[in-house]
């Protein structure tokens, strides 16, 4: 659901004229601030920082 959320938000982004290249970036940053580890990632409801910039990158 929060990639869809994700994907969802880059389409939203892009429509409002900002540059939806950014956002990966935006997540790797959040996914250095918080940490990255496998189990948070499997624990959490969200995706990591990390997986989501590159799930991002990959939708553009």
């Amino acid at each position: 659901m929060e990639i869809e959320a994700d994907y969802i938000g880059l389409l939203l982004i892009a429509s409002a004229g900002y540059d939806p290249r950014v956002a990966p970036k935006v997540y790797e940053k959040l996914g250095k601030i918080t940490g990255d580890s496998m189990v948070q990632n499997y624990l959490s409801t969200h995706p990591s920082g990390r997986k989501r910039a590159e799930l991002l990158a990959q939708a553009q």
